[in-house]
């Protein structure tokens, strides 16, 4: 009782929740286990940064890290955030909410939560972790659909970080990593990468080495000033319809393990390139960075079907006339959004040529944090 009064105070008096920091951001939280023994009503808050795969996308992908010795993926985290909010509830009930898709579903308890419904991935993380009590959770994703972007990656991570927050478990974000790639396999019933969940949970400009036994992360630019100058040299557009990024993945594991000589040659020059990425970026050599998209981007092309189309192709040819660098689709490709590396110069001049071509530009900025919670009693 002392310590449900105690948590009561902290977060009645000062607004916060208690958590004690780890090594690159994992944590260990107190104020579920306050909230489980207080009948105080809780809301909680979580937001999780989307991403920019630079280089090494599908080398996350199981298998392919494995039979390829070991994978390495690069990215940056970005301020297109998606969130959470969980508000709990004295009638036990259970309410799913999606602003952006418009969508509630409503169940007696958490116990009878379907997984049958829109909202699967949503139902699926409240059955992992059964909070006590009802619960009403509403979910906003500030990215379109299909944007390649990793937004229900970064979703989910938000979701996973506030149920572990409401019901004071004891896993660190590289344990939700974990969890959420596995969570996720289950919805959309093919093999799953963990980059953009990396993205998700850390932020920052990172290189993501994946091993046998682990996964872990590298950052690569930690200061304002270095973030910035790899910041004003990429241009962030939406290139066409979104698509189902899971079939383009399947596809590239799928033509891998049949050993498709184009696919297994073409995932080695890619590890080779992104590890060249790597060192340039270390460097600031942004001129060899830019070189390293073009090449990366021209072999994933053909690595599977769908990973182009032709109204992306003319939009990249407009950027390139108008003095780009190199393009490149995000995600697994097949549309969705593209940057386009420049020189901060000619920046304006490429803006305007994406946009008479039939792109949407896109204002972001690069962020060097990761998901954030926040708790406070409900008034």
């Amino acid at each position: 009782m002392k310590l449900a009064l105690f948590g009561h105070f902290l977060l009645k008096y000062f607004g916060y929740s208690c958590m004690i920091g780890g090594n690159d951001g994992e944590f260990r939280v107190l104020s579920g286990i306050l909230l489980r023994q207080s009948a105080f009503p809780m809301r909680i808050c979580a937001t999780a940064p989307t991403r920019i795969d630079l280089a090494g996308g599908t080398l996350d992908l199981y298998p392919i890290y494995l039979l390829e010795d070991g994978g390495l993926t690069l990215n940056c985290a970005i301020n297109m955030q998606c969130g959470v909010t969980l508000e709990s509830r004295g009638d036990g009930r259970v309410c799913l909410r999606s602003e952006d898709l418009g969508i509630e579903e409503q169940y007696d308890s958490v116990a009878s939560v379907s997984l049958d419904g829109e909202l699967e991935i949503v139902s699926r993380a409240i059955k992992f972790f059964r909070p006590p009590g009802g619960l009403t959770v509403t979910s906003k994703n500030h990215v379109k659909k299909g944007s390649g972007l990793g937004a229900s990656s970064s979703l989910l991570i938000a979701i996973l970080s506030a149920l572990n927050e409401l019901t004071g478990s004891p896993y660190s974000l590289r344990q939700l990593i974990d969890i959420a790639a596995d969570l996720e396999a289950q919805c959309i019933r093919v093999p799953t990468g963990k980059q953009d969940y990396f993205a998700a949970a850390f932020g920052g400009v990172s290189a993501l080495w994946f091993e046998v036994n682990d996964a872990r992360r590298e950052c690569l630019l930690s200061t304002e000033e270095d973030i910035r100058e790899l910041e004003e040299r990429l241009i962030l557009s939406f290139a066409g319809a979104p698509r189902f990024s899971g079939a383009t993945n399947w596809n590239m594991i799928r033509n891998y393990v049949e050993e498709n000589q184009t696919t297994v040659s073409g995932m080695k020059r890619v590890k080779k390139i992104t590890h060249a990425m790597r060192k340039s970026i270390l460097e600031r050599d942004w001129e060899q960075v830019a070189s390293l998209i073009d090449q990366e981007w021209q072999i994933r092309r053909t690595l599977a079907e769908g990973v182009t189309t032709e109204a992306v192709e003319k939009i990249m040819q407009a950027a390139l006339e108008a003095g780009a660098a190199a393009n490149k689709l995000c995600g697994a490709g097949g549309g969705g959004c593209m940057i386009t590396f420049v020189l901060p110069k000619k920046r304006q001049r490429v803006e305007a040529a994406l946009a008479a071509a039939g792109a949407e530009v896109l204002p972001f900025k690069i962020v060097a944090g990761g998901v954030s919670v926040e708790c406070e009693p409900e008034t």
